[in-house]
């Protein structure tokens, strides 16, 4: 597990209120705290009294009687609206209120795109690799059993019926086969070559009354399959078909030297010959569909987790399979259920135009990952409590150490997080947003007062690497915002803001997230423990590129 470290620089001191002056007051009523706001240009309201100017972000606001009003920009993610002023009496102002901008798509809805895989040459190249060992010569012979006799027939010699003849085929045998997908639109074509194909035969009859036994050989330098596949999706599930299978023996050859000279040995050879070729058919065309499903959905990685003691479970679904020159690409929706532990409104996660994401087409495996399917997961976890917590001294989840710095042992801090955590793109880079942490101190006899209520906007960068078999999103320096909202000390909430904010060790406190990973899928058995992965230009997706030995 990581800890998010809130290292919070202490703020500057409030300037002297000049002591005949009245008291300045402020309200930011909109964008009011813990909004979903689109992104874009809003409006920010709120009253000042007794104040010279307020500005919001930077911005003059227009001050009548009383009131204010300008208009700000939110970008997509987490905001903080910040409203400030200066008292007539020279003391500063300010109200901070977390607000979440951009559009927000349904949770009751799949995630469309949620994960975009494409297996290139080198994977295709691995799963002929696979497909070798698969089809070995034993595997051929254990079907001969019910085929035998593949050959009985009885015909005349100079009028007379006299020759009766059958034939078992005793081994067929081969050296490791080679399998190779070359991709076109549409299609993967099939080449499956068994290089020094070699058929013992047993035959014997009976000729003018004279029984005969005799060994038969029929034999190819290479026996080559050709065949199309199509891959297509079905109720989540790939669904794939070869057809059109075709069989060449090339440098075909036989030796009947054995048998009878008045057997008719060319339709002996010819009856063998097609019983192998339907035979060698048939065996391609069983394998080879089980086996590219087999594979290809093993790079389905739905998976269940706990997260801080939730059960959540991640389900994928194939919706889309496309074969093009370069391999095939494979698109998956996503779906997430995460026990509700208490009630959470919101309109959806924050979600995004995914657009076509920018995938490899060189690396052996490739895919993308879509900020939609971080958000929904996040805001799967914030709606089942993942960020709620309470920690007390009473039932030892709290150290009393933590509360030092206020001059009291024993006390309570519940922890509410009023918006979902979000992950958005900031300057080409990954940051993760967490909004509107609502923290309560309940500390008797502390130097901050008996209760205060305060609230933390938290900005962190992640770093994209592969490790363990998972996407991992490394945890960098934080920014935080933070404002008291209530406090029992009389005292105004920018004072006390500053107090808390040099005295609480939150980051002792605050277990926020563990290590966000996303586990990566098993493809052909083997676990991808390595890779590279960085943003794409969509500005909506974390590229990966695997390599598979």
């Amino acid at each position: 597990m990581l800890f998010v470290p809130f290292i919070l620089a202490a703020c500057e001191k409030e300037p002297e209120a000049d002591a005949g002056a009245e008291a300045g007051s402020m309200t930011l009523e909109t964008p009011d705290q813990a909004d979903f706001l689109e992104e874009g240009t809003v409006h920010a309201r709120g009253t000042a009294e007794h104040v010279s100017k307020v500005t919001v972000n930077g911005e003059a606001a227009k001050l009548n009687e009383g009131r204010f009003e300008t208009t700000i920009e939110l970008a997509r993610g987490m905001n903080v609206v910040e409203a400030s002023a200066d008292t007539e009496g020279g003391t500063r102002l300010y109200v901070r209120n977390g607000v979440l901008a951009g559009e927000y798509k349904s949770a009751d809805d799949a995630v469309e795109d949620a994960v975009v895989l494409r297996v290139n040459e080198g994977g295709l190249r691995a799963i002929g690799d696979l497909a070798e060992g698969m089809l070995a010569d034993d595997l051929v012979n254990d079907s001969l059993a019910g085929l035998n006799p593949v050959y009985s027939d009885s015909y005349g010699v100079w009028g007379w019926d006299a020759v009766t003849i059958a034939a078992n085929v005793d081994a067929v045998t081969f050296d490791t086969p080679r399998f190779e997908f070359d991709p076109r639109d549409g299609v993967l074509e099939l080449t499956a070559t068994l290089p020094n194909l070699y058929v013992d035969i047993y035959a014997w009859g009976e000729v003018v009354g004279i029984d005969f036994d005799s060994d038969v050989a029929l034999w190819a330098s290479s026996a080559v399959l050709t065949a199309e596949v199509e891959i297509d999706t079905t109720s989540g599930k790939l669904d794939v078909d070869i057809s059109d299978t075709t069989i060449t023996l090339n440098d075909f050859g036989y030796d009947t030297s054995l048998l009878p000279g008045d057997v008719e040995s060319y339709l002996l050879v010819d009856t063998i010959r097609a019983t192998i070729e339907e035979m060698l058919v048939e065996k391609i065309d069983e394998m080879v569909p089980p086996l590219l499903d087999d594979t290809l959905s093993g790079l389905d990685p739905s998976y269940s987790t706990e997260l801080m003691g939730l059960e959540v479970d991640i389900e994928f679904a194939f919706a889309q399979a496309d074969i093009d020159s370069d391999g095939i690409q494979l698109a998956l929706d996503l779906d997430v259920a995460v026990p509700p532990t208490g009630a959470k409104s919101a309109p959806g996660f924050l979600g995004a135009d995914l657009g076509t994401p920018d995938i490899d087409t060189h690396a052996d495996v490739a895919g993308a990952i879509s900020d939609d399917l971080l958000n929904r997961v996040l805001f799967e976890a914030w709606a089942g409590g993942l960020l709620d917590m309470k920690l007390s001294t009473r039932d030892g989840s709290l150290e009393p150490i933590m509360l030092a710095p206020l001059g009291v042992t024993e006390g309570t801090i519940e922890v509410e997080a009023l918006l979902p955590p979000v992950i958005v793109e900031n300057d080409g880079a990954l940051e993760a947003q967490i909004g509107e942490l609502l923290v309560t101190i309940d500390a008797k006899g502390s130097k901050l007062g008996d209760h205060v209520v305060a609230s933390v906007n938290v900005f962190v960068g992640l770093d994209v690497e592969i490790a363990d078999g998972a996407l991992v999103l490394a945890l960098g320096e934080p920014r935080l915002s933070f404002m008291v909202r209530e406090n029992t000390e009389g005292v105004s909430n920018e004072t006390m803001t500053n107090l808390l904010a040099e005295a609480l060790p939150i980051d002792s406190i605050l277990v926020l997230l563990g290590d966000f990973s996303f586990p990566l899928p098993e493809l052909y058995g083997i676990v991808i423990d390595k890779g590279t992965a960085s943003r794409d230009g969509s500005g909506v997706y974390t590229g990966i590129e695997i390599g598979v030995e």
